[in-house]
């Protein structure tokens, strides 16, 4: 996974996607506005990485096991968006084409 990991650094959730998955910007951006499901799923990626930060922030003896969590469904996310990913690039991804 890419480079955008704090969500300072990324104005909203397409351009966190990006920055996770680079070179893959137009393929991305076409799948996250014509495919509600990749949609869902990358918001689910943006939601996962503002409460993480947020559980860091706070971090003491009681939030350990929420980051741990949280970083754990935070790959998990990022695996389902790079298989995705990958099968848009495999596939003929547009109007005509299929989706994952």
């Amino acid at each position: 996974m890419g480079g955008c990991w704090t969500v300072k650094g990324c104005s909203d959730t397409l351009h966190l996607i990006r920055h996770a998955f680079p070179g893959r910007d137009d393929l991305i951006e076409q799948a996250y506005r014509r495919n509600r499901p990749f949609k869902e799923l990358c918001d689910d990626y943006r939601r996962c990485v503002l409460a993480l930060e947020r559980w860091k922030q706070e971090e003491n003896n009681q939030t350990g096991r929420r980051i741990s969590e949280y970083a754990e469904l935070l790959g998990q996310l990022a695996a389902e968006i790079g298989t995705w990913v990958q099968a848009m690039e495999t596939c003929s991804y547009g109007p005509r084409g299929g989706s994952p």
